[in-house]
């Protein structure tokens, strides 16, 4: 398949099941393909690694429990003077509490406790998921990586720490190779050759629930995406301030709820056509991704309307904290012309996780189409 325009594709679409709660019908490009082999996902096991380290914290919705990343600013000093001496204490922020009780001077009164510690510098690294499983090879091709067989892999040379890792998802009735359709080669060939990866998905674990709303996938699959993500920070030099994931339709969707729903480790979402169908449940409210919606507005109805689906998750995300930018392109469902996708690449490469200042805060760049606007 080649790039779409903006105005020339016609899509193919599968078949949906239609549910009670607004599950959608058919979706996207591509020939259809069978899904990889489904079995029992791996569960992973507690407990998480950040990017700099720090203590246990809660479990995640996705079912392995983060580790806070890294330690919360020291106490200010509070001090106090007794008549036999003085005490002064600086308590040791946690990721996610201030200083702790100080201590008595010799010969002195209790020392106050030190003030609240900053809020957690945590919040702008990622927490990336334990190692629960064997690690894949990254080499490109296809690989069954804890259990979910016929992921395709596009890899570059490793580089030291530089790379990005993209994750993808499929419409209905297409197929894993749908990223080289709809992602332009340039932008592909960028992500390789800065020692990043492409991870497509063709099938679905099945299991753990459906947040999309199109059962083409599943909430388990973001184990999946949790072991692959864990492996390249480790084993291929990945950037963990560059983990991104975009998508077309019940991808698109999928692409959405991964950005909620790994929320502790994805530095931007891009659906396209894709959004949310019901409120989802955000992972770490302390850590939410930069969101860029793309959908053909009135035009881009499949059983709903994306359009609706892209405003709904843009007010979700920003309301959480998210950036978010909305691009109206006007054409067909799934139709981001190469232009628009282009831009939603430079958008996730000017996002990595926790950037500060926002980049974008003045005006979106130049380059990026004139129908995308702050949201």
């Amino acid at each position: 398949m080649q790039p779409r325009g903006r105005s020339s594709i016609q899509l193919a679409l599968g078949v949906l099941t239609v549910g009670l709660a607004g599950q959608l019908g058919t979706a996207c490009t591509g020939s259809s393909a069978s899904s990889g082999s489904a079995s029992a996902g791996q569960t992973s096991s507690a407990g998480a690694i950040s990017a700099e380290g720090g203590s246990t914290g809660a479990g995640d919705s996705g079912g392995s429990a983060p580790v806070a990343g890294r330690a919360g600013a020291v106490g200010a000093a509070g001090s106090t003077t007794s008549a036999a001496g003085s005490g002064m204490t600086a308590g040791a922020g946690s990721s996610s509490v201030g200083g702790g009780a100080g201590s008595a001077a010799m010969n002195g009164g209790a020392g106050a406790a030190g003030s609240a510690g900053a809020a957690p510098a945590a919040a702008r690294e990622p927490v990336i998921p334990a190692i629960s499983g064997t690690c894949p090879a990254f080499v490109s091709g296809t690989a069954t990586i804890a259990g979910l067989s016929d992921i395709s892999l596009q890899v570059g040379a490793k580089k030291a720490g530089s790379g990005s890792l993209l994750f993808y998802w499929h419409g209905t009735g297409s197929s894993a190779s749908e990223v080289n359709a709809l992602v332009p080669a340039a932008v592909r060939q960028e992500i390789l050759a800065q020692g990043g990866i492409i991870v497509s998905f063709q099938g679905s674990l099945g299991t753990g629930g459906d947040c999309s709303g199109t059962k083409i996938f599943s909430k388990d699959d973001f184990k999946v995406a949790d072991l692959i993500a864990a492996c390249a920070v480790r084993d291929h030099g990945i950037d963990a301030r560059r983990i991104y994931t975009t998508g077309c339709s019940a991808g698109g969707l999928q692409a959405g709820c991964m950005g909620a729903l790994r929320s502790s480790y994805i530095a931007a979402t891009a659906p396209n056509s894709g959004g949310e169908t019901s409120k989802l449940a955000i992972q770490d409210p302390s850590r939410v991704p930069a969101v860029m919606t793309m959908h053909g507005g009135d035009a881009d109805k499949v059983v709903v309307s994306f359009a609706t689906t892209s405003a709904a998750y843009d007010n979700q995300m920003k309301a959480a904290g998210s950036f978010v930018v909305n691009c109206n392109h006007g054409g067909d469902h799934c139709g981001a012309p190469a232009a628009l996708q282009t831009a939603a690449w430079s958008f996730m490469k000017d996002h990595p996780f926790g950037v500060e200042p926002q980049p974008y805060a003045a005006a979106l760049p130049a380059a990026f189409p004139s129908y995308c606007a702050t949201f």
